[in-house]
């Protein structure tokens, strides 16, 4: 996270932790990644996986979603839990054979999937993007969004409501920050894809759908109404 103080190009790279069970595959996302000067970490099953994020927290996990000794989506809905890992980017590459679909990963914690085949440049594309947008703050004056009892320090990047702090994950915060720039006027999925999404990532079309519901549980988890009114077969709006 930056500070007030601190400009984009002094950040240090990512660090990247790959699990995967083939050998040839994981070697070829490490080389990909490694080759663009980034950090990477590399395992092969849910055991050698569980031991590594008890030792560190990395910035971007690429996870195969069929990994020996773990269930994935298990595995991403206890990060998203905990407080440590909660920031944590997750971009799950699917495994041949795997019957998990896109949306039921996303929708227990995952940032993004990938399907097989994809190129290096889709996959760097991927890890740039939920790297620099969840880090890369602008220097600016410090801008404080409200409504009601909830409160976006968009410099800060820090959320809250009724006074506690609320982790979120950067696709949400950016989807929130999006909503509270005009409370009760209505976004269309299309209008808070963009909002959220760089454009060169590819999301499918109930992709938001899955996110706007996972920022609604965490929002609601903090006490209060539930401040996210969806407006059917239009969009969604920050309302009473």
């Amino acid at each position: 996270m930056l500070n007030e103080s601190t400009s984009p190009e002094s950040l240090p790279p990512p660090i990247v932790l790959i699990a995967a069970a083939d050998d040839s595959f994981r070697s070829f996302l490490e080389y990909t990644v490694r080759r663009k000067e980034l950090v990477v970490a590399g395992v092969s099953d849910g055991k050698g996986l569980a031991e590594r994020l008890q030792g560190f927290t990395p910035d971007v996990l690429l996870l195969e979603s069929l990994l020996p000794g773990i269930e994935t989506q298990t595995l991403c809905a206890r990060l998203r839990l905990d407080r440590r890992t909660r920031l944590m980017s997750i971009i799950v590459l699917a495994a041949e054979g795997d019957q998990v679909s896109e949306q039921e990963f996303l929708e227990s914690g995952a940032d993004q999937y990938l399907s097989r085949p994809f190129s290096p440049e889709t996959l760097m594309t991927s890890i740039g993007a939920m790297w620099r947008d969840s880090n890369r703050i602008p220097v600016l004056p410090r801008e404080l969004l409200t409504f009601l009892d909830l409160e976006l320090d968009v410099t800060r990047h820090r959320v809250r409501r009724n006074g506690r702090i609320i982790h979120l994950g950067p696709t949400e915060f950016r989807l929130l920050h999006q909503l509270m720039k005009n409370p009760h006027r209505v976004y269309s999925r299309e209008e808070l894809q963009n909002a959220a999404w760089p454009r060169a990532v590819h999301v499918g079309p109930r992709t938001v759908d899955v996110h706007i519901g996972r920022l609604r549980a965490v929002l609601n988890e903090a006490g209060g109404q539930n401040l996210i009114r969806t407006v059917r077969s239009v969009g969604y709006a920050l309302s009473e």
